[in-house]
């Protein structure tokens, strides 16, 4: 393991967290206390990031100890209610492990992180203590969790450099407790994506084809194209699929495509967007490597890539092309097919709307819109289409789907807006039509001007509505009280008895009071208030005492 990890500093890293004290630790302790099963690893795509660590199983229940792999000291302690909740991070032997999505901290880190947020008077928290909370390998640092972003109980654990913060695959490391899940289960190989160039064709015809070995021995291709290959890997007896460690692609007798997931950064980690096929992801989520890497692709997880310059195959000629799947393990899938060429029929290219440089900044005007999109907002030459559907949303489209920086879209607003002083929202609109993203701006000279990061179908809408709160209820030594915002979601919160600020936490729409913090000993009778402002600034309210909901 030590060989492993020291290739990985020099080839990976070019030296950067290649220190003493890391590759002298080639086992990790587990940890949890039980066997270690994964329902996510490390390099997994993700919606706008590569997964940087494992999720792993908690047996469907939270309060499971987590205990510390490495000797050492906690260096940050942060809460939220989104992304990680509740985490931990613990430096010690030049590494930085994580511990995310927990329901509570060790009792001291517990009592030290109450005394800042009520100094502050702010339950958000992101710091490293001034205190030295120093735990050995084996050491219980809290109990496994659902906070956060988290969709069921489980904890991510990460390792990182603490040199560089750069996390690492943990499975490069073996841990020592109730054991991993085996793997000696190959990934799985689920097709080669041909997709033609504009005016080119696959099979005679101009839409991307999926070819896996149940159709034929290979497909023909007329003119430029670019390809990606569809994969996932699996665990002995897990349903769980997870992305593989590595892909190589052979085009001929070239090895035209490597990569390994060994290592991220968190600067360039939102460019998976450009090392997958998008459309495929967002559409069906499909896992689909591009083997063509775009200009704005800046992820280091490459060994050999091609530029963005589309294949082809003569008319009359042949190609083989081989595609390997590797998981961390060493097992491996292969896949081969041939690429026939054809004579490329001619066509009107009138309809092809013409791809913008994405390296050039450009302003686009149509339907009242305007798209000011700056120089490298695209990851490559895409194009993008504007035009009103049938319902007069407003349509910003582009193959690209997403931009690697923002860009501002200008669109007019209703009559009935103008000069109402609401505060308008540009809501992003689903296939069914629903709300996927919005964004809060005012209305100014009839215009609202908001910026993006991605291209869809929009509209306009006002918000006016506060957020609404459910029945408080007490409970196990806490009080719990939902809330919920129509449309913009709550932005911040606070509540408070009399003049003292309470500790309310916030985790999936629900604020809980903790009885131990001792605020409300002897105060029964005191009003609570608690307020919620949403993103367009509409504020909701609720009071209550502990003695009303104790009847």
């Amino acid at each position: 393991m030590k060989r492993i990890l020291c290739g990985l500093a020099a080839t990976v890293l070019g030296g950067m967290w290649c220190e003493t004290a890391v590759l002298a630790q080639d086992t990790l302790h587990s940890p949890l206390p039980i066997p270690l099963k994964f329902s996510g690893n490390f390099g997994e795509i993700r919606t706008g990031h590569f997964h940087t660590g494992l999720d792993i199983r908690t047996e469907g229940r939270e309060g499971i100890p987590v205990l510390a792999a490495q000797d050492g000291r906690v260096s940050r302690v942060k809460v939220s209610s989104r992304g990680y909740g509740l985490a931990l991070y613990l430096n010690g032997g030049g590494l930085t492990t994580v511990y995310a999505h927990l329901s509570r901290f060790h009792p001291e880190v517990e009592k030290w992180l109450m005394h800042r947020q009520y100094q502050a008077e702010r339950w958000a928290f992101d710091a490293a203590p001034d205190t030295a909370f120093r735990f050995a390998a084996g050491d219980t640092l809290g109990w496994s969790g659902n906070s956060g972003g988290s969709f069921g109980p489980h904890l991510h654990f990460e390792v990182r450099s603490a040199q560089t913060q750069y996390p690492i695959n943990p499975l490069h490391w073996s841990f020592k407790g109730a054991g991993v899940t085996d793997d000696q289960v190959p990934p799985e190989f689920r097709g080669i994506w041909v997709v033609p160039e504009p005016g080119s064709a696959v099979e005679g015809q101009p839409e991307r084809f999926r070819w896996t070995a149940a159709y034929a021995e290979g497909l023909r291709v007329a003119g430029p194209f670019s390809m990606g290959v569809e994969g996932f890997d699996r665990l002995d007896g897990e349903r769980f699929t997870h992305g593989p460690y590595g892909l190589d692609v052979w085009f001929g007798d070239s090895l035209v495509h490597s990569h390994r997931m060994d290592t991220l950064s968190f600067q360039t980690n939102s460019d998976v967007s450009a090392h997958i096929d998008l459309p495929a992801w967002q559409d069906r989520k499909g896992r689909v490597h591009r083997l063509q890497r775009l200009p704005g692709n800046r992820l280091d997880i490459y060994r050999r890539a091609c530029g963005k310059s589309p294949w082809t195959v003569p008319p009359g000629d042949s190609v083989r092309v081989e595609a390997r799947l590797s998981d961390i393990r060493g097992n491996e899938t292969r896949a081969e097919m041939w690429l026939w060429g054809e004579q490329v029929v001619a066509t009107s290219d009138s309809l092809n709307p013409i791809p913008l440089e994405h390296n050039r900044a450009h302003v686009l005007q149509a339907e009242g819109m305007t798209v000011a999109l700056p120089a490298n907002a695209l990851y490559g030459d895409a194009s993008i289409e504007l035009g009103r559907d049938d319902q007069g949303a407003f349509r910003v489209w582009s193959e690209a789907r997403i931009t690697r920086h923002d860009y501002t879209l200008t669109v007019p607003v209703d009559s009935a807006f103008v000069g109402s002083g609401s505060a308008l929202v540009l809501c992003g609109l689903d296939a069914e039509g629903e709300v996927s993203g919005t964004w809060v701006s005012d209305e100014r000279q009839g215009q609202l001007q908001v910026k993006l990061d991605r291209f869809g179908t929009f509209e306009v809408r006002s918000d006016s509505v506060p957020p609404v709160f459910g029945k408080p209820r007490l409970s196990e030594g806490k009080i719990t009280l939902s809330m919920a915002d129509e449309l913009t979601g709550i932005d911040r919160w606070e509540g408070r008895c009399g003049d003292q600020w309470m500790r309310w936490s916030l985790d999936k729409g629900v604020l809980t009071y903790r009885l131990s913090d001792g605020i409300l000993d002897g105060r029964e009778q005191d009003e609570i208030k608690v307020w919620a402002i949403d993103a367009a600034g509409n504020l909701g309210h609720c009071e209550f005492s502990l003695e009303a909901i104790r009847r």
